[in-house]
């Protein structure tokens, strides 16, 4: 992947809001949301995880119970991975998510920025 190709995510089913997503695309992302992909919509978490993974995109999450769980999981496997952000901000909030999503993709623009990285938003 070039450094000029658009970040992939791969956002959760509890994040995968058309408002979401089109913040997301307008910045020319590239995003897949688990809650609009029939395939998808009901994976456990380490699946959906994995899933990821295989398309070599980002977990974005707002399961901040389980995904330490699955991050810690895969680490202790010695399994790299392509990023995950767990956001602690109300789902509704897309200014705020908006404004934090901003902030990171300024410090980590390209798909290897991610590699083994975990963020909160």
């Amino acid at each position: 992947m070039a450094d000029s190709d658009p970040l992939r995510l791969l956002l959760d089913a509890d994040l995968s809001s058309r408002g979401l997503v089109r913040i997301l695309t307008d910045r020319g992302l590239d995003v897949a949301a688990a809650g609009r992909i029939d395939e998808l919509r009901q994976l456990d978490d380490p699946i959906l995880f994995a899933v990821a993974q295989e398309q070599k995109r980002v977990m974005v999450t707002h399961n901040s119970h389980d995904f330490p769980d699955v991050l810690r999981e895969w680490g202790d496997a010695g399994r790299s991975h392509h990023g995950c952000i767990i956001s602690f901000v109300p789902t509704n909030a897309y200014g705020e998510m908006e404004r934090r999503f901003d902030r990171w993709f300024q410090l980590y623009p390209s798909q290897a920025d991610w590699i083994d990285r975990a963020v909160a938003l």
